[in-house]
């Protein structure tokens, strides 16, 4: 309930949180912290925000930390797909 009423007071000054999971990224607005090798979407998609960031009147002034997607290589995508279906 706090959240939500703190949510209202920064909105109605202009202050706006932002979250662009499963967007490509945008080096405008993100940071990205680290990669994480899938290819179960697009390189440069966001996978998850570490950190929330913010926007005063669509200017960023607090970064968002996050993880980025990468693309496997070949050899690494065949290890994943037979590692995940043996049980061990």
């Amino acid at each position: 309930m706090m959240e939500k009423q703190l949510g209202e007071v920064f909105r109605k000054f202009g202050v706006e949180k932002f979250n662009p999971r499963n967007k490509p990224f945008d080096l405008n607005v993100n940071n990205a912290v680290f990669h994480v090798p899938d290819n179960s979407k697009p390189p440069g998609t966001v996978a998850h925000v570490l950190k929330a960031g913010y926007m005063l009147y669509d200017q960023v002034f607090d970064q968002l930390r996050l993880e980025l997607l990468e693309a496997l290589d070949n050899d690494a995508a065949e290890n994943n797909k037979s590692n995940n279906g043996s049980d061990a």
